[in-house]
């Protein structure tokens, strides 16, 4: 007889919030009773949840069943709540409706099979991998009907695994509540070990899970696991396999061993993801709940697509070119013209986004080929809209910046922060297809656009001091941008293929990571100190002259611009007493030159 755990607090799951995914009404009763025996008992909550794609019509007839069957489970005393969502797939509506409602625990419903062969499919796949929460996918009996408080055993393949205890753990649960008996089995395919170890592996599986004296052991000698346990059950017995986030997926969800037990079982299955956990602190799960909220991973078939369609942007097609040309024209216009709601114009077509956002999935992936061929196209657009805005510049018959145009000469951390937040945006609404990709162009191309061509323009204006200026400005957006789409990809789980994750594609990755990020550090370091000493010098001048308006001060290394208004005059003492001031509060000789705006007032 084994002896009582030191520990001696039963195994509960008690979820607070469980979502029930349906969709078929004959099976939707099932599982909400399934989900509630799961709730915590007090302030349990079930969430029905009823997903319509955004590319069909919204199936009247099928929610109206659903919707009666959650009021049958309501008068029976489960409290649960109908919601619905439209999402581009159902596996998406399902992850997304998990963290909006944020649920602890998901039973997700899986028909028997047909002919003996089984497949769990794209939509229960996508969400076993990248599930926010806690997950039990449920598989009806085989060849009768069964209902689950007719179980009579709850069977536990252990082996002293992580995934064995998760399965301990929520197969006693399961036993409490349906009333049967646990049933633990060791199958030991190795002819030559005695009985024993088989049993320390069951206690291994079963340590700090309150009192087991109650549990059926026993070892099974047997060729492989699954024939093993299958000796032992009948269709009145329930199965439950566990696996954990941290172990391989591929083995214990799509493996040989889970495929042919799904296939073969005669009675329920039940496959547990880290369910039926020991009680979390307070702190603990205030973090699970903020990560469950904020993790939107893509399903492998989402980050498949945003991979293919890297590819595809990363191409110079016609559309790309005719697009960079028609918005580097509506830029220079809309900057010669002075005329914001131009320049918006031009960002709408502009197409500058999708090279750019090809290189951030790319370097992430390692694919250099792909980065080659994105830059190349980047490069491309770069000299089509420079060479756009220098032409116009040359035949404009007015040479004189606008304001619009010294707006781009000037960068600052603001401009930085921008770019940062575009490439962001652009990132995200390009692995997210319920997100409209034109609003990110337009935050991305708001970010490139202007400055390109206001280099071009200032260029064919003999403004060398303004192209600089732009020059540092779109460079630095471009880095920026590039940069904080990989972060947002990375974030969203796009990382090199499995069968390719090799230590060269890692190190190719890190190393062009690398180079994007050296420079914008230099970047944001160099426009950090000028906006720095822009803002002291600003004021020191507001000191020395305080009945004056400052209108605009430039920074060029030792000399100091300004262009101040004032009613009263400024004497060349006045300026000497403000670069004497400039000079101790920069730390560094300054030479000033002020332009002095004379203000009459009657």
């Amino acid at each position: 007889m084994p002896a009582q755990n030191a520990n001696n607090e039963k195994p509960t799951v008690k979820a607070r919030r469980v979502l029930v995914p349906l969709a078929n009404p004959n099976t939707a009763m099932g599982l909400l009773r399934l989900a509630w025996k799961l709730a915590h008992p007090e302030h349990g909550r079930v969430f029905a949840l009823f997903v319509t794609l955004t590319s069909q019509e919204p199936d009247g007839d099928a929610y109206d069943q659903i919707a009666k069957v959650v009021e049958e489970a309501a008068a029976n005393g489960i409290d649960v709540e109908l919601v619905s969502r439209t999402a581009p797939s159902v596996a998406r509506g399902i992850l997304d409706g998990a963290r909006e409602h944020g649920a602890t625990l998901m039973v997700l419903g899986f028909q028997a099979p047909v002919r003996g062969k089984i497949e769990l499919g794209p939509i229960v796949e996508s969400v076993a991998r990248t599930t926010p929460c806690d997950l039990v996918v449920f598989r009806n009996p085989l060849h009768s009907h069964l209902e689950l408080d007719d179980v009579e055993q709850v069977m536990l393949p252990l082996d002293g695994s992580e995934n064995s205890r998760v399965a301990a753990r929520l197969g006693l649960v399961l036993a409490e509540v349906y009333d049967a008996r646990p049933h633990a089995i060791y199958v030991q395919v190795d002819p030559d070990l005695p009985s024993w170890f088989g049993l320390a592996r069951i206690e291994a599986s079963l340590t700090n899970l309150g009192d087991t004296r109650h549990i059926q052991r026993q070892v099974v000698r047997a060729n492989d696991m699954v024939s093993g346990v299958l000796s032992r059950c009948d269709k009145a017995d329930m199965i439950v396999l566990g696996f954990t986030e941290q172990s391989s997926l591929d083995k214990w969800i799509f493996g040989n061993v889970t495929q042919r037990m799904l296939a073969q079982a005669p009675g329920p299955v039940i496959l547990a993801k880290r369910a039926a956990k020991a009680d979390l602190s307070a702190v603990q799960q205030l973090r699970r709940r903020i990560v469950t909220r904020f993790s939107p991973v893509l399903t492998p078939s989402e980050r498949t697509e945003v991979i293919r369609q890297a590819s595809e942007l990363s191409l110079t097609g016609i559309n790309y070119i005719v697009l960079t040309v028609i918005s580097a024209l509506l830029a220079c216009f809309g900057l010669l013209q002075n005329s914001a709601a131009v320049i918006i114009g031009a960002m709408l077509v502009a197409p500058l986004m999708s090279p750019l956002m090809a290189v951030s999935v790319s370097v992430l992936q390692g694919r250099l080929r792909v980065v080659r061929t994105a830059m190349i196209t980047t490069l491309a657009g770069v000299a089509m809209g420079l060479g756009v805005a220098f032409v116009l510049g040359l035949v404009y018959p007015i040479d004189t910046p606008t304001t619009e145009m010294l707006a781009r000469g000037q960068p600052s951390v603001l401009d930085m922060g921008v770019a940062l937040a575009s490439g962001a945006v652009g990132a995200y609404a390009m692995a997210r297809k319920d997100i409209p990709a034109a609003l990110a162009g337009v935050a991305i191309a708001a970010a490139l656009v202007p400055p390109l061509c206001t280099i071009g323009l200032a260029l064919a204006f003999g403004e060398l001091g303004l192209a600089a200026g732009a020059g540092l400005l779109f460079t630095t957006n471009i880095v920026s941008i590039s940069l904080a789409g990989a972060v947002v990809f990375a974030w969203l789980g796009i990382r090199p293929a499995r069968g390719n994750r090799t230590r060269q594609q890692v190190i190719i990755s890190l190393l062009v990571l690398s180079v994007l990020a050296v420079p914008l550090g230099n970047t944001f370091i160099d426009v950090a100190r000028t906006s720095q000493e822009t803002s002291e010098v600003r004021s020191v001048l507001e000191d020395q002259f305080p009945d004056s308006d400052v209108i605009e001060v430039e920074l060029q290394d030792d000399d100091v611009t300004a262009t101040i208004r004032s009613e009263n005059e400024i004497t060349r003492a006045d300026v000497e007493a403000a670069e004497l001031a400039l000079k101790d509060k920069l730390g560094h000789d300054v030479d000033l030159e002020v332009t002095f705006w004379r203000a009459i007032t009657p």
